[in-house]
């Protein structure tokens, strides 16, 4: 087998010849140690390592035209040192968004960044945002290109998946996640109207995703961190079904990207019949082994190798490690052995080698 074929093979629950290795690499580690960023530079990395590219830096993107006294822009607003703070603004005929995001803060990690200011602040910056989505959704046309690129160059040697936020991560990341949760209790009806519109940007998400080559898309459910059972069923839960459905009738493959404690939300987030969960992160209240146990002839489970091995162990603790997730995750195939979260900054290259190798000698079936 291949490597593409490998982690296809597993995606699907079956047993590939050897465990699939495709630790997250994205734009942080990639800056650090090639002086770049993208999906080209993460993908050269993996060819480097000898794992396959899987969750990067690549994700649908849409073309707009906007009429007169509509868009969406950035500038640039401080800059000392590595340090830059960018202003993100949308614009309306009702009013003005904007967000501040800082980078460079950590000269050693200088993809790093932290969004200082989110647009939505107040109830009518949510009227803004509604009107800036319907119109968005009037007029965006997806742009598949890039995701064509990637799929010609990675061939065999690469999975280039698509990523996109569910609709609850995709108000995150412009509400705040803390504000967000409060407002499910303060004004609801306000924040499902706007999920309702976000469920149309996904379909148009998905639609695109469905007609280029990719062959996998992961969707993100990050910000539901310690949600109760009850609330995630309510908020999330349908979008994730309707996710899964749209894309299993057109025999690609769709999983989640779940953080945090999670053991309650699993159940749950297994009723949308997704292909597979990632990345049980080692902070989370389910261990990879009891994740097989209970949920390894449902799902593919991806992860748990602790990412902080990658940049402070040595080789040995690298190696150790990863004979750690064989143990609890290999058995019976339908595992992929996945970062429990992201490849940090200060990771050595050579305990990735060693993860890569280790699986190479003892993962293989």
């Amino acid at each position: 087998m291949n490597k593409k074929e490998r982690f296809l093979a597993a995606i699907r629950g079956e047993v590939p010849d050897v465990v699939p290795v495709a630790p997250l690499i994205h734009n942080r580690f990639a800056l650090k140690f090639l002086g770049r960023m993208g999906w080209k530079a993460v993908f050269d990395l993996h060819r480097m390592i000898g794992s396959i590219w899987f969750r990067g830096p690549l994700s649908i993107s849409f073309d707009v035209k906007w009429p007169s006294g509509w868009g969406r822009r950035s500038r640039l607003i401080e800059e000392r040192g590595t340090r830059r703070v960018y202003e993100y603004i949308i614009e309306t005929p009702i009013g003005k968004l904007t967000s501040k995001v800082m980078y460079g803060m950590v000269p050693s990690d200088p993809a790093l960044s932290r969004t200082l200011e989110y647009f939505i602040k107040t109830e009518m910056d949510y009227e803004i945002y509604r009107a800036y989505l319907e119109k968005f959704i009037e007029r965006a046309e997806p742009n598949i290109e890039e995701v064509i690129e990637a799929h010609r160059i990675m061939g065999d040697e690469g999975v280039p998946s698509v990523g996109s936020d569910c609709c609850f991560s995709h108000l995150c990341s412009v509400r705040g996640p803390e504000n967000l949760l409060v407002d499910l209790y303060r004004r609801p009806e306000t924040v499902r109207e706007i999920l309702d519109l976000l469920g149309e940007v996904k379909v148009k998400e998905v639609e695109a995703f469905i007609e280029s080559p990719s062959e996998v898309l992961y969707y993100d459910v990050w910000g539901s961190y310690d949600m109760s059972p009850a609330h995630f069923r309510e908020w999330i839960f349908p979008d994730l079904k309707r996710t899964v459905a749209q894309v299993r009738r057109e025999d690609k493959y769709v999983g989640f990207y779940m953080v945090g404690k999670i053991k309650d939300q699993l159940p749950i987030a297994i009723e949308a019949k997704p292909h597979y969960i990632e990345p049980f992160e080692l902070q989370s209240n389910i261990t990879l082994g009891e994740a097989k146990r209970l949920y390894g002839d449902k799902i593919c489970i991806m992860g748990n190798y602790d990412p902080v091995v990658l940049a402070f162990g040595s080789v040995r603790d690298a190696k150790r490690e990863a004979l750690r997730c064989l143990e609890e995750g290999m058995e019976g195939g339908g595992y992929v052995m996945v970062t429990g979260d992201e490849v940090p900054a200060n990771a050595k290259i050579e305990n990735l080698i060693a993860m890569v190798k280790t699986v190479e000698r003892y993962g293989r079936y």
